[in-house]
């Protein structure tokens, strides 16, 4: 049987500004989150992320394009999440939604 490359189904292309971001997020996870797997996720991330990430060149821009698996993108997500869970202030949004919903629900009827 032939060996068949499979292509990850998530394709991301980001500015070098924001793949700076998304790597300096990982970096700060690392350093400051106290659950070690939280840590050993972001560190496998930024490690695939810096390993596997493509430049490519479209006349002037340079553009990265990242390609995923769906668990990896799972985890950037989570890793961003949880980077922003100790920098935002706590404002109860669930509670927002509920009423948002409520009044939605009111005008229907």
């Amino acid at each position: 049987m032939a060996y068949s490359q499979k292509i990850p189904p998530i394709k991301m292309v980001l500015k070098i500004s924001e793949y700076n971001d998304l790597i300096e997020v990982l970096s700060k996870n690392i350093e400051e989150l106290e659950d070690l797997e939280e840590k050993k996720l972001a560190n496998l991330t930024k490690e695939k992320l810096l390993k596997y990430s493509v430049p490519r060149q479209r006349d002037n821009d340079v553009n990265i394009d990242v390609r995923l698996y769906i668990n990896e993108a799972v985890d950037i997500i989570s890793q961003l999440l949880l980077y922003l869970n100790f920098r935002l202030d706590k404002i109860d949004y669930y509670q927002v939604l509920l009423k948002v919903r409520e009044n939605i629900e009111k005008r229907d009827l």
